[in-house]
């Protein structure tokens, strides 16, 4: 693996200790990857509750439309990793290596079932999990001694603080009632904390893909009312990042990941490039004040899906991760919403 000129320190890409005059910081990381031997998918993400307690949302994606999902809790320890009874992840070598493990239980349930509803209680599956992804891009995005006057300071995107998205290799196990499927698998993974608000979010598309030529993109578009557009991006072709400008990308429109068959476009060194997409597999999600619940709760509130794809990139086949939130409305409606929360609010 060569020695890559990464846009963050090592130190960026550790735990952190929690500011005490910061109301609204969190840290938070995510773990995708899909392996194409076995068509099975595994993620994971983790999030920052009032400060105070983890919370590690796992997901198996299988070929057969079912998915292995559970949700799990624990006390935020300062100084030790992101771990729960059941799930940890943390850094090996950071920017170079994370670890994802899962030893615990999981309900299986049909994707479809949690379009339509919340994942429910009922008979669960043994299921272990070991991931090591390790870096074939540098870690790529803002760290803390990025220069402030160029930082977004977006809270729905984590603030003035940092944010680092990297692609990568997976390899380990997954067990599944005993039996082992050995990964070789390609990922993505992110880490940000700082001040995080996303009660403004109402549209979002972060997707990434890898192919075997090596080429690698990844875009994340979060539309935040009263603010810019944020938008992140890069092509890797082995040397350098790409710059991406123009970025077009499929936004939510269903339950299930819909569209499950779209276009993305941007520019890249003067060309217009288009990648076709298609999701094979979704985990909805809803997004609460605290947290995030399996499936669908209530169609008022914030929806996420989560889902590995398959991307075809000037005839070539690659494979990476979708994900797309959607709240309910958008601008016009979200203002109207405000207007009469502050009228109620005057004397």
């Amino acid at each position: 693996m060569p020695a890559f000129a990464h846009h963050v320190s090592a130190i960026d890409d550790q735990f952190h200790r929690m500011p005490e005059n910061s109301p609204f910081w969190s840290e938070s990381a995510q773990f995708t990857c899909y392996d194409e031997a076995s068509g099975v998918a595994a993620y994971v993400h983790w999030g920052l509750l009032g400060r105070e307690i983890w919370e590690a949302l796992s997901a198996l994606y299988l070929p057969n439309g079912e998915i292995m999902v559970s949700r799990t809790f624990a006390p935020r320890l300062e100084g030790e990793s992101m771990r729960t009874g059941e799930a940890e992840i943390y850094p090996v070598v950071p920017l170079e290596s994370w670890r994802m493990r899962y030893d615990g239980v999981a309900r299986r349930v049909l994707m479809a079932d949690l379009a339509t509803g919340p994942l429910t209680d009922g008979p669960t599956e043994r299921v272990k999990v070991d991931l090591i992804g390790t870096a074939t891009t540098p870690a790529f995005g803002k760290g803390a001694r990025h220069k402030m006057e160029t930082a977004d300071h977006n809270l729905a995107v984590s603030g003035s603080g940092i944010h680092i998205e990297q692609s990568t290799q997976v390899t380990g196990s997954v067990e599944i009632h005993g039996e082992a499927i050995h990964f070789n698998a390609v990922g993505h993974r992110d880490h940000s904390c700082g001040p995080r608000h996303n009660s403004h979010m109402w549209r979002e598309s972060w997707v990434n893909g890898t192919f075997p030529d090596g080429r690698i993109f990844h875009c994340v578009q979060v539309f935040v009312t009263g603010r810019p557009v944020y938008f992140m991006g890069y092509v890797w072709r082995g040397t350098e990042f790409l710059p991406v400008t123009d970025y077009s990308g499929p936004l939510l429109t269903g339950t299930l990941g819909e569209p499950r068959d779209f276009t993305i476009s941007f520019n890249c060194e003067g060309r217009r490039e288009q990648i076709v997409g298609e999701l094979l597999g979704a985990l909805p999600i809803t997004l609460m004040p605290q947290g995030m619940y399996p499936g669908t709760l209530n169609r008022e509130v914030g929806l996420a899906c989560e889902g590995p794809a398959r991307w075809v990139w000037d005839g070539q086949v690659g494979y990476g991760w979708i994900e797309r939130v959607f709240s309910r409305g958008g601008w016009p409606q979200i203002r109207a919403q405000d207007a009469r929360a502050a009228a109620k609010t005057r004397p």
